[in-house]
């Protein structure tokens, strides 16, 4: 079982990237989460590894902090739902909404996710409320004050008329580029980007 892997960013791309390790290119899935952590094509990066194993293919998925990955294999571990629907679910929400909202039982916001309908939604409720209690997972802190900032950023500007999507598009870069700021400066950079 592969558990990291530490190379050169070739290339990347929203759903795949491709790290070269010693002069092999290792294709890796990767969740929007892992993908907007990464640095700029031909940096050094290294990615936690979920390895998927099947009779015809082996499958490469990457994360970015153990916290990610941890999730990642507790939605697997629920019925129905495979690897590319759990990077799905992670790709559309952040690490401390997904716990919250199993936390408390926020069928609405698991069943927002795009392709997860309220039935898988309410699965992922019922099977994993009891693994989460209490979770603590690695890198949680970090990941999850950002995603509160990013959420309440997200918010504001949703409040200000501006679509979901391209809120969180706006102020996700904003964070990338600027990880030191503090609310009122992302909310203030992201409307400067929105052309406000």
């Amino acid at each position: 079982m592969l558990h990291h892997i530490k190379g050169t960013l070739l290339a990347k791309n929203q759903d795949v990237l491709v790290i070269d390790v010693n002069g092999i290119g290792f294709e890796i899935s990767v969740s929007r989460i892992t993908y907007l952590a990464l640095p700029d094509e031909g940096n050094i990066v290294t990615l936690y590894l979920y390895t998927q194993v099947r009779e015809d293919d082996i499958h490469l998925y990457g994360f970015s902090s153990p916290a990610e990955k941890s999730l990642f294999k507790l939605l697997i571990s629920v019925s129905g739902i495979g690897p590319k629907v759990a990077r799905n679910i992670l790709s559309n929400i952040q690490i401390d909404e997904l716990v919250s909202a199993v936390a408390g039982k926020d069928i609405a916001r698991l069943s927002s996710v795009p392709g997860l309908g309220r039935k898988t939604a309410e699965k992922i409720i019922v099977e994993l409320k009891e693994k989460m209690e209490g979770l603590q997972l690695p890198g949680h802190a970090a990941a999850g004050k950002s995603s509160l900032v990013l959420s309440d950023a997200v918010s504001a500007l949703i409040n200000l008329g501006y679509k979901q999507q391209q809120s969180r598009d706006v102020v996700e870069g904003v964070i990338r580029d600027n990880p030191s700021l503090d609310i009122a400066g992302i909310i203030r950079l992201s409307l400067k980007r929105l052309g406000t």
